[in-house]
């Protein structure tokens, strides 16, 4: 006879993708609390949270959802009751494609117009580690890194195995904890999954025992002719023998396979360790991203001393092939560093004449990440560019961000009128992103809603030191040219 709790552990809330993280951790402390091992209720609240994923994406934004967690001798469950039947029940199929054939997933009705997605799971079921892997264990149940052995002279860079992936969720446990950027590395079928479809191209570091000591990788979006290196981690019993480099270099030759034509680095400020492997392996900075992601995005177990201020980045980029010559509209206040960075990308680019904007209207996009970092690209600068670039930056501002990125194509003549209209605004130079639209070169600028000290940057080159230095000059002229406009 099984004995059911009195009363389940419950809360409600509305049914946001924002609030998945909340949901992930209440059902995984339930679960624990109703006596699941860790790995279970591991389990169980990954299964919630790509439940969560899939019906937020049809949520109108005014829906609210309950969800319990409650208990038997043998089992323990979770579910996500909400109302509009109808209209949710037709996700059963999408549903069984996120989430685990061993989730022991139900569904049923709830009064008139309610729905209940359940989840449930033995209380006492015992995992293996290849077990683990098969059913993407999240972060918070990966196991904690195995010390390494002693590093030898026989380390191997090659292409991953499925079974590896578990392995690499590791490596980034023991050097980022539970703070790293790119959460999918600790979820094995996410990770896996990325990798398959192409939007993942790793490389690993082996040490003599086969076992993974390094990682590297390259995103890539649909299309695009360029390619992120980034998912960057070496155990730090290996470090210091140019492990990330030599990665990096496997890395260019997998991408001229696919016929990509650049590849960039987006290096973080706090320490110099990616910094010198980019510049090893000939790939320059140009552009800076200050305060591009939260405080708290940095490795475990070390002070840094940004700490205090938001988090800021790098960009470093290396052609594949040779370039060929550029066409830009540069802005007159930048037209020497944008000189300086060409010639350190290897590329012959010429002025444009200065023209005006066509007499069409602006294409914007903007976005806000979960890191409170906006972005405003303009694919086309039109005549009315100064109207949509104030309502994008409002809008953007209004969705939470505390930095933002403004961009377009360096080649639209439309440029210089749109970064003189942008520098009334308060935003400074950020730098250049090379074939970043379409194979074609972008101008960015920058604003920064809250102090920075940058020489809290940990630098490496002295390319990068006169590009911040020109950076914080600019960023000072144009903050207070700003504050004297707003008087």
């Amino acid at each position: 006879m099984k004995r059911e709790r009195a009363r389940p552990f419950e809360i409600r809330l509305s049914l946001e993708l924002s609030r998945g993280e909340l949901v992930r951790s209440f059902v995984r402390e339930a679960a624990l609390l109703e006596g699941a091992r860790s790995l279970i209720a591991s389990l169980i609240a990954e299964d919630t949270l790509h439940a969560w994923a899939v019906l937020c994406a049809v949520a109108t934004g005014r829906e609210s959802a309950s969800v319990r967690v409650s208990s038997s001798l043998e089992d323990v469950e979770c579910a996500i009751v909400v109302k509009g039947h109808a209209r949710f029940s037709s996700l059963v199929t999408s549903l069984s494609k996120f989430v685990r054939r061993d989730a022991g997933l139900s569904v049923r009705e709830r009064g008139i117009d309610g729905w209940e997605l359940g989840f449930r799971r033995p209380l006492t079921e015992e995992l293996t580690l290849s077990e683990l892997f098969e059913r993407g264990i999240s972060e918070r149940a990966v196991p904690q890194a195995r010390a390494p052995a002693v590093p030898t002279a026989d380390v191997q860079i090659d292409l991953p195995k499925r079974e590896d992936a578990a392995e690499i969720a590791r490596c980034f446990l023991d050097v980022y904890g539970r703070n790293y950027v790119h959460a999918e590395v600790f979820s094995p079928q996410r990770y896996w999954s990325k990798v398959e479809c192409g939007e993942l191209l790793p490389v690993v570091a082996r040490n003599e025992n086969g076992e993974v000591i390094g990682h590297v990788a390259l995103e890539r979006e649909p299309g695009a002719v360029i390619a992120e290196r980034g998912e960057a981690v070496v155990l730090s019993a290996y470090r210091g023998r140019h492990l990330l480099e030599k990665m990096t270099e496997r890395l260019s030759d997998e991408a001229k396979k696919l016929g990509l034509i650049g590849i960039f680095a987006v290096p973080v400020t706090i320490h110099t360790f990616s910094q010198r492997n980019d510049e090893r392996a000939g790939m320059p900075v140009c552009a800076v991203l200050l305060g591009a992601t939260s405080e708290g995005s940095h490795p475990k177990d070390a002070d840094y001393p940004t700490v205090g201020q938001r988090q800021s980045n790098l960009i470093a980029f290396r052609f594949l092939t040779p370039p060929p010559e550029r066409a830009i509209c540069a802005p007159e206040p930048y037209r020497d560093v944008l000189r300086r960075i060409y010639e350190s990308l290897g590329v012959e680019a010429s002025p444009r004449a200065p023209a005006t904007p066509a007499m069409t209207e602006s294409k914007t996009k903007l976005s806000i990440n979960q890191r409170a970092y906006g972005t405003i690209f303009f694919e086309q600068i039109g005549a009315n560019a100064g109207i949509e670039l104030k309502q994008a930056f409002r809008d953007v501002l209004g969705l939470g961000a505390r930095a933002v990125q403004l961009s377009a194509p360096l080649g639209d003549p439309g440029l210089p009128l749109l970064v003189s209209q942008a520098r009334d605004l308060g935003f400074f130079f950020c730098g250049v992103g090379p074939a970043f639209f379409d194979g074609s070169d972008i101008f960015m600028l920058q604003f920064l809603c809250e102090p920075l000290d940058v020489r809290k940057l940990q630098l490496y080159t002295e390319q990068a030191k006169e590009l911040v230095s020109f950076i914080e000059t600019d960023r000072s002229r144009q903050t207070g040219e700003s504050r004297l406009g707003q008087n």
